[in-house]
């Protein structure tokens, strides 16, 4: 019955999701047909925005322009997905049948809950500070959040002005332009050359052309969905090229994405890093599986006592389990988090850091990251070289009357014309139309009229562009065909500029381009050629000094960029990049995937490439089984980073940059990216340094427990003896988190690889396992017999003594050598002199040690079933600990030696 009632909640709530679906799809389809003066009547708004005031009635009717998942985690999920995992889940279980053996069908006299509750305080412990770990690190990772800003802009009062997208309500009107994202559902009142890419919602590859009418074709169809309609654009897309005014229909929820969100989420692929904590959890699982028979069936053959076999093997399950590996990986990637923020590194997604830290491959931009992005315009010359202010007036007026994304060549155009005195330039023209920036074209256009009615386009763009467009040049007043020896000159005297680091865009007019009024790309023709501008960008005096940094710590550094060769070289000369091999966009476009693959491990310079192929040499480099990032700020970049494995980008980007990036720098310097890549090495190797030493710790014990069974004639610990070990040696590892990690490991990226851990276990396990039965001898035959009077079994020995002695011996042994393990795999260096640990992992452990040591000789030992030992075991302890310490120093050596490596 109460999965019949499950089921019907379930059918219930898809069914009001799918309706809500539809309703918002209905409405969007009816806002889009209707014309626009009814539009806005229905919106109840104007083409001038809403008022403050108004603004804000909408927001508190509608709520903030937010996606709430519907599988958002309550407090209560939060609290219950901390203590279920699978290593709580076995404690559970085991916890279930120790409680029906122990206390439900014991006798009355034998009826014993210890078990129950160790176990219990095991879960209680790891799932709280789990949940209390998990709990800051989504604060902090709220606060790091908050820092990135995703603004709009938007009319209010009249006014255009960037608010937050999340303030956005129905009925505001916003301004679109290059590079933005589509902040809520909106309906297009007016477009210029709007191309918007909504992959992320249609699955379309290619850009679609937005218009703010609808064409008649399309009023004339059947329409069956809101998709089909060319004056809609959806929350989460973004603007590629062109510009737009658009109103805001939806928000939040009700918009399109919002009505995918819970899809969206549950399609999300797992990162390779939670496939390896995942991969190691279940070998550790199985391991135990296999294991816990053999020492049940070995254990009852022996013993003859099989309940008391069973519990010896739950509790031999409850050692091996790692019931600590959830919370230490949460509390790493948190604290990793939040010290890399220290550094200037906000991560948006903590699974990244890892990826972050892997990284062996770093591609990147080359303005503002290699650079000064500080654009200065150094030159502006006339077709054959020589200064000419009506190149810069016309460049002026090209940058100043654009609407799309201004860039810092424009703004060095602006800057340095306002230096030249031409504001007054701006009351001189009105812009009649723009034909903006594309990454085919490669220039953008806009057309103005002055106080005579003259009209006049103005195209600036990259110069072999601009050249395939200008039949005629400008020169001393004149205007002369542009002959193929003026072509020749031109390039000439480009390459120059372009070889002393200087980019150069080149500018040409064109009067009365279009008597009809309507303009278009197909304008852009027969131009006049009048110069070109030269900008300076001067390498960081830091990019040297931090790419050598990255070299020194295994990461190769590739230039990818759509500027053009000459200025690349200079740059990459200047800041130690290898630059004898150049790869050109147009070469890529020649070669196939096989001579791709050979030539990206050669070339560390790629030039004049298109966002499409920055993407495909970033996928064909993670082919090749690097751990590639990129670093990008423009919409070019935003394919490339979702290509990568983790992508970088600052919170001066483009909206769909930032959307696209899993870290965001606060600072455009490769410095910060160098501090944050040794964080996320530091904070995967605090992960890696507690999986091997509890998987190698836990193999030795199953060894020891083993021969334990086969030889001794009682169990060589009581199975509450067993968890309360356990559970003293996990409290120990807490603080593993907050230790130091050698600067020697932090030197090269870390992969994943599963396959060390099984050797790891092999080599260092069973090493613990000599010591343990070195223990077993001297416990056996030498210490209890001289406090018993004689061995075990024979006559006036008390055997129940000689037992809580043994097992006190063995339970104080196996703490020392269990906790001592943690400073000696934490580092393949001699741990204490070469290197020591954090003040947290030196006090715990001390602790650990000591309670341990003390527990026989208090009440709570005699209660465990355990004897004070003789104060000759102390000599014989320190001296087999010792021993212990040299023989793993000594694997430690070997296994480097055959493997390369330690952790």
């Amino acid at each position: 019955m109460k999965f019949f009632v499950n089921k019907e909640k379930l059918n219930k709530a898809a069914i009001e999701k799918n309706i809500n679906r539809d309703k918002i799809s209905n409405k969007l389809l009816q806002l889009g047909l209707l014309e626009k003066d009814d539009m806005l009547r229905k919106l109840n708004a104007t083409v001038e925005g809403l008022t403050n005031e108004e603004a804000e009635k909408r927001l508190e009717e509608h709520g903030h322009n937010e996606i709430n998942h519907a599988n958002k985690e309550t407090l209560v999920k939060k609290l219950i997905s901390a203590f279920i995992n699978p290593f709580s889940v076995v404690l559970i279980l085991l916890a279930t049948v120790s409680f029906i053996t122990d206390y439900v069908i014991a006798s009355p006299e034998d009826r014993s809950l210890k078990t129950v509750i160790i176990i219990g305080t095991m879960v209680t412990i790891s799932g709280s500070l789990r949940f209390i770990q998990e709990g800051r690190s989504n604060k902090a990772g709220e606060r790091l959040k908050a820092m990135i800003k995703t603004t709009a802009m938007v009319v209010r009062n009249g006014i255009a002005n960037e608010i937050s997208i999340s303030e956005l309500v129905p009925g505001d009107v916003v301004h679109l332009a290059t590079g933005d994202m589509i902040p809520a559902d909106v309906r297009i009142i007016f477009a210029k050359d709007l191309f918007i890419s909504q992959s992320s919602m249609t699955g379309e590859s290619e850009p679609v052309e937005k218009h703010g009418q609808l064409h008649q074709a399309t009023r004339d169809k059947n329409l069956s969905s809101h998709l089909e309609l060319e004056n809609l654009a959806y929350m989460g897309t973004n603007v590629v090229s062109g510009t737009a005014t658009a109103i805001v229909i939806s928000t939040g929820n009700n918009t399109c994405l919002g009505t995918m969100a819970d899809s969206i989420t549950e399609k999300r692929e797992s990162t390779s890093f939670d496939k390896g904590v995942n991969s190691v959890s279940w070998v550790l699982i199985r391991f135990m599986a296999c294991m816990v028979p053999v020492v049940f069936i070995i254990n009852g053959i022996t013993k003859g006592d099989w309940l008391e076999s069973f519990l010896f093997a739950l509790s031999v399950a409850v050692g091996l389990t790692p019931e600590m590996l959830p919370m230490i990986v949460t509390t790493n990637l948190a604290k990793g988090a939040v010290m890399m923020s220290k550094r200037k590194t906000i991560v948006k997604n903590l699974n990244s850091i890892q990826n972050f830290g892997a990284m062996d491959v770093l591609c990147t931009d080359k303005t503002g990251t290699l650079t000064e992005d500080k654009i200065i315009l150094e030159r502006h010359l006339d077709i054959h070289g020589n200064e000419d202010v009506r190149v810069l007036r016309h460049g002026y007026l090209n940058s100043y009357f654009q609407t799309g994304l201004k860039n810092l060549l424009d703004i060095a155009i602006l800057e340095h014309g306002d230096e030249e005195g031409f504001e007054n330039l701006k009351t001189m023209y009105e812009k009649v139309d723009e034909i903006p920036f594309d990454f085919a074209r490669r220039r953008m256009s806009v057309v103005l009229e002055d106080k005579n009615g003259k009209t006049q386009l103005i195209t600036k763009g990259a110069v072999e562009e601009m050249l395939s467009i200008c039949t005629f040049a400008e020169y001393k007043g004149n205007v002369v065909e542009l002959t193929g020896d003026v072509k020749d000159e031109i390039l000439e005297t480009v390459d120059e500029l372009n070889a002393s680091g200087m980019r150069v865009v080149a500018v040409a007019q064109k009067t009365n381009p279009s008597p009809e009024g309507v303009f278009s790309i197909k304008d852009e023709s027969e131009m006049v050629l009048m110069g070109y501008i030269g900008f300076l960008d001067p390498p960081k005096e830091s990019s040297t000094q931090a790419i050598k940094a990255l070299h020194e710590n295994g990461v190769d550094v590739k230039v990818l960029t759509g500027d053009n060769e000459k200025v690349t070289r200079y740059v990459c000369n200047k800041v130690g990049i290898p630059t004898d091999n150049i790869l050109l966009g147009s070469d890529i476009e020649m070669m196939s995937d096989l001579q791709l693959k050979e030539a990206v491990e050669k070339i560390n310079i790629f030039a004049k490439l298109s966002p499409q192929q920055k993407s495909r040499v970033v996928s064909i480099l993670r082919d090749n089984g690097h751990v590639v990032g990129f670093m990008g700020d423009g919409i070019n970049d935003a394919p490339a980073m979702r290509k990568a494995d983790v992508g970088i980008s600052v919170d001066t980007a483009v909206d769909i940059a930032k959307e696209s990036a899993d870290i965001i720098l606060l600072e455009k310097d490769l410095m910060v990216l160098e501090s944050g890549v040794i964080e996320g090495r530091r904070t995967f190797a605090n992960i890696i340094k507690y999986i091997k030493m509890t998987a190698s710790s836990n193999f030795g014990n199953m060894f020891s427990v083993l021969v334990a069974c086969a030889f001794l004639p009682f169990l060589p610990m009581l199975p509450v003896q067993i968890l309360v070990l356990n559970l003293i040696y996990d409290i120990s590892c807490i603080s593993i988190p907050w230790d130091n990690v050698d600067s020697d490991y932090l030197k090269k990226p870390r992969k994943w690889n599963a396959s060390s851990i099984g050797s790891f276990m092999r080599w260092i396990g069973p090493t613990s396992s000599v010591f343990d039965i070195t223990t077993y001898i001297l416990m056996f035959f030498v210490i209890c017999p001289a406090v018993c009077g004689g061995s075990y079994g024979t006559p006036g020995v008390d055997n129940v003594l000689f037992m809580a002695l043994f097992n006190a011996g063995w339970f104080v042994e196996s703490l020392w050598s269990q906790t001592l393990v943690i400073h000696m795999i934490r580092t393949p260096k001699i741990p204490f002199i070469q290197s020591r640990a954090s003040m947290p992992i030196l006090t715990l452990t001390t602790i650990a040690i000591i309670v341990g040591t003390i527990i026989p000789y208090t009440n709570v030992g005699q209660m465990l079933g355990m004897s004070p030992m003789p104060a000759v075991y102390f000599l014989w302890l320190i001296a087999m600990i010792f021993a212990y310490m040299i023989l793993v120093t000594i694997l430690k050596k070997l296994y480097i030696r055959r493997y390369g490596e330690f952790l």
